[in-house]
C-alpha cells in the first residue's frame, strides 16, 4: 500500500506501508488445558533468568519441578502498563501470602531487565519471585503476547511491546485450573475463586 504525505512547504512524498502479516492467533488457554512447559535456566531451552539470588522452589529448573513442590500461580507483570501496573502489582502483593497460606506458590514473569527487577524488589520489598522472561518466550507460549497483535495497537497510553495482564493457576497435573486474562485492562482476578483453586490442589500429587 502506498501513501502520499505533504509537508508544510507543499512537497509531496510517497511512502510504502508494509501490510501487517495476519496474526496467527495463539489459542487461548482454558481450564483443563495442559500448561506450556518452561524452564528457569537459559541452558535448558526457553531463556528465563532468575534474579537477586531468589531461590524458586529450591532452585527448581522447570515447570514440572515447580509443580512437584506446590500448585503454581503464574502471573505476568510490566511497569509499562501505566496506571494499571501499580494496581496489578498491589493485587499480587496482597495475594502472595494468601497463596502461600492456601498451599500454593506465586511466580511473576516480566519483560523488565534483571537489574530493573532488582530495583523493583528492593524498592517495594516484594516477598515473591519476579523473573525475567527473555524475549517474551513464556508469555508467547501462554498466549498473552503477540508481535502481530500488539497491545499498543488497541490500548491507549501504551507504546511499548508488552504482554497482556494475566494470571494462571496450574495444578500438580500441569493442567490449567484457573485463568484470568485482562484483554481490556479493566479487571482483576477473582481472589476467592483463585484461592479456592489453589487450596483444592494443594494436596494432590
Amino acid at each position: 500500500m502506498y501513501y502520499e504525505i505533504e509537508d508544510e512547504l507543499g512537497n509531496i512524498s510517497t511512502i510504502q506501508l508494509k501490510e501487517r502479516e495476519q496474526d496467527e492467533q495463539a489459542e487461548e488457554l482454558a481450564v483443563g488445558d495442559l500448561a506450556p512447559l518452561f524452564y528457569l535456566r537459559s541452558e535448558d531451552g526457553v531463556q528465563v533468568t532468575s534474579v537477586s539470588g531468589y531461590s524458586v522452589a529450591n532452585d527448581s529448573r522447570s515447570l514440572i519441578d515447580l509443580l512437584s513442590y506446590k500448585p503454581l500461580v503464574l502471573s505476568f507483570y510490566c511497569p509499562c502498563w501505566g496506571s494499571y501496573a501499580p494496581k496489578h502489582l498491589a493485587v499480587l502483593q496482597e495475594l502472595a501470602p494468601q497463596i502461600e497460606a492456601f498451599g500454593g506458590q506465586l511466580l511473576v514473569l516480566t519483560n523488565e531487565s534483571p537489574k530493573q527487577i532488582e530495583r523493583i524488589v528492593k524498592k517495594l520489598q516484594l516477598d515473591f519471585a519476579i523473573i525475567h522472561d527473555k524475549d517474551f518466550n513464556v508469555a508467547r507460549s501462554y498466549g498473552v503476547y503477540s508481535e502481530t497483535s500488539p497491545i499498543w495497537d488497541r490500548i491507549a497510553g501504551i507504546s511499548e511491546e508488552v504482554f497482556t495482564p494475566s494470571l494462571f493457576v496450574i495444578g500438580n497435573d500441569r493442567k490449567i485450573a484457573y485463568t484470568f486474562v485482562d484483554e481490556n485492562f479493566d479487571g482483576a482476578p477473582n481472589r476467592k475463586e483463585l484461592l479456592k483453586t489453589v487450596y483444592d490442589w494443594k494436596d494432590k500429587k
